[in-house]
């Protein structure tokens, strides 16, 4: 009875883990979630506010299949403010979240046998979404987290069709070398090949990094590119699930026409909340990712001695590497089980992001809680 398009898809190893521990917490187990990739804080009072506002005055109908203008126009201004790029309002669509974003774009560009590379590690949902419609993903390996450049060229063939660039990566938190990103954006021109750049991390960048953008780059690599973004991670608006993509105009034209045949518009009310949002950014985004910088110091710190652990350049993950205990776990799926039951600390198994030897941890709770998590992990790994 069930499509063998479906039968051939995995369900989300991140949003599966969550229902375990909501049911473990439930039951009473004092759990840690290292697990997901969401803010503990507040959404800023001023969204909340603004979102109420637009319920007050009835803000409650259809709209736009493509987004309400007021929030496209924000969208668009904040592009070019960002990346010197200016574009029309008419090339933003916003969607449920970044992740029907990305489901609408490979149902819109992908044929069947189409082939997308997609690097390691990737999140989750990456090839799930272009086997859905009917893509192929091919895997880079990037020992060194970083963009492979000579593997995505040599994986390139006749079906190519997208080369996914996740930066800042979930699940690494690597942001990926300003030249290398050129390198595929030249690739890309030259292959006549679509980049997808989900950028749902754009704002979390720590250390006075570079924050690169294809945008910055000539028109032609411009329109070889389709961003993604997200409200999500930057604003702590997960729950509001707004997300949307910037593309050129043809292929949000068609973006367009199949979200028209799905969900229809995004959520109107929340949408007001999502002009707030940006309205305010300087207000509300600062002082998060600087406490997100200060949270992963002290994880790096509390590592020391239980985990090999790159220094994240962006996001809000660790992803240690943890192959010296696969003497008594044999892969690192059977070693996050292990660490929930023995301490309640949830992570998750790199395997989910494609790359075995690892383990993925947000550092999204409380100072407190991650000083805990890392003192119950150390006691029964050491």
């Amino acid at each position: 009875m069930i499509s063998d398009r479906l039968l051939g898809v995995e369900g989300s190893k991140s949003v599966g883990l969550a229902s375990v521990l909501m049911k473990l917490k439930k039951e009473g187990k004092d759990i840690i979630a290292l697990n997901v990739g969401e803010p503990d804080l507040a959404t800023p009072d001023v969204v909340k506010e603004a979102t109420y506002k637009a319920m007050l005055e009835n803000h409650t109908r259809y709209s736009l299949v493509e987004g309400i203008p007021e929030l496209r126009e924000r969208i668009a201004t904040r592009f070019q403010k960002q990346t010197g790029r200016k574009i029309d309002p008419s090339q933003v669509l916003v969607s449920n979240g970044s992740k029907q974003t990305l489901y609408n774009l490979f149902q819109t560009l992908l044929n069947p046998g189409d082939e997308v590379i997609i690097p390691r590690p990737y999140w989750v949902s990456f090839p799930e979404a272009v086997k859905l419609a009917g893509g192929i993903p091919v895997f880079i390996d990037a020992p060194d987290l970083q963009l492979p450049v000579d593997g995505i060229k040599a994986a390139v063939t006749k079906k190519t069709k997208l080369i996914i660039v996740n930066s800042p990566n979930n699940p690494s938190g690597v942001v990926y070398k300003k030249e290398d990103m050129i390198a595929i954006a030249n690739l890309a021109v030259e292959k006549n090949i679509h980049i997808v750049s989900d950028e749902a991390y754009d704002a979390l960048v720590y250390d006075d990094q570079e924050k690169f953008s294809f945008a910055s780059l000539s028109d032609e690599v411009f329109n070889h590119v389709i961003f993604v973004q997200s409200f999500s991670k930057t604003f702590m608006m997960t729950g509001f699930r707004i997300g949307y993509s910037i593309a050129s105009t043809e292929i949000t034209k068609n973006l367009n026409k199949l979200q028209s045949h799905l969900t229809g518009n995004n959520c109107t009310f929340a949408q007001w909340g999502a002009v707030a949002a940006i309205d305010h950014e300087e207000e509300i985004v600062p002082p998060m990712v600087a406490l997100m910088k200060k949270r992963r110091d002290l994880c790096l710190e509390l590592s020391k001695g239980l985990f090999e652990v790159e220094t994240p350049g962006g996001a809000f993950y660790l992803f240690p590497k943890v192959t010296q205990y696969f003497d008594r776990f044999k892969d690192s799926a059977e070693m996050a089980t292990y660490i929930l039951e023995k301490t309640g600390v949830a992570g998750l198994g790199g395997s989910a992001f494609g790359m075995e030897g690892h383990l993925r941890f947000a550092f999204t709770a409380s100072e407190s809680d991650l000083r805990e998590a890392f003192r119950r992990m150390r006691e029964v790994l050491l």
